[in-house]
């Protein structure tokens, strides 16, 4: 099989080299800015403000969303995002002073750790970065190869030790006890009530519970 990124990198420009590009020239939200906005997303998620998650394909499912963030944070304002990319999309362009269709050329909106259904992590600013196009493949949760799998780590953990005081925020707000068994006391009344489908349930339960994983390098 003959791959593209072997030639580029055995005959062109060292991995190293490439890696360091990639990691360079990502354009990030700067840590200040990046800050403030944290803050107001804990703050809107906390009172009762509206706040954006990535769709389910069903909508049931988006209807359990709904009483999921009222259950865990009382907010009754969750709402779906329109493309799944609008409300990413505005926050790096209000934040970092780059708007892809004008001032960018070959780069692509990334969510560097995905957890899209988590409204916590959807539009926060520690999660949302521009990155060169030449890297998107290498980013893909598709692509498995050991050149990406390799990228993939190094470029998160990176921005993992940028963004590090709040990524442990989150960190400590997904893992604290009274959530975790809130969560868990959610899920048994969902299967118990009957209301929905248990298939249903079960689907939007492990989808739920991988995007409230804790960040951890």
């Amino acid at each position: 099989m003959i791959d593209s990124y072997d030639i580029l990198l055995n005959e062109y420009i060292s991995k190293e080299d490439f890696f360091k590009f990639g990691l360079e020239k990502t354009i990030y939200i700067p840590q200040d800015k990046a800050e403030k906005s944290w803050k107001k997303l804990k703050d809107n998620l906390n009172n009762n403000k509206t706040v954006y998650m990535r769709g389910f394909k069903d909508s049931s499912s988006t209807r359990i969303a709904s009483t999921f963030y009222s259950a865990l944070f009382n907010n009754e304002y969750t709402k779906k995002d329109p493309s799944n990319t609008q409300n990413p999309a505005k926050t790096i362009e209000e934040l970092s002073g780059y708007k892809k269709s004008k001032d960018l050329k070959n780069y692509q909106l990334a969510s560097v750790f995905g957890r899209g259904r988590n409204v916590l992590a959807f539009t926060a600013p520690w999660n949302i970065v521009y990155i060169p196009s030449v890297l998107d493949p290498l980013l893909s949760s598709d692509n498995n190869s050991a050149l990406a799998t390799e990228y993939q780590e190094l470029f998160k953990s990176y921005v993992y030790n940028r963004f590090k005081t709040q990524i442990n925020e989150y960190n400590d707000i997904v893992t604290n006890h009274h959530f975790m068994r809130t969560m868990d006391e959610f899920f048994e009344r969902m299967f118990e009530d009957g209301f929905y489908d248990r298939e249903i349930i079960g689907k939007f339960e492990d989808i739920v519970r991988e995007d409230f994983k804790a960040i951890k390098f």
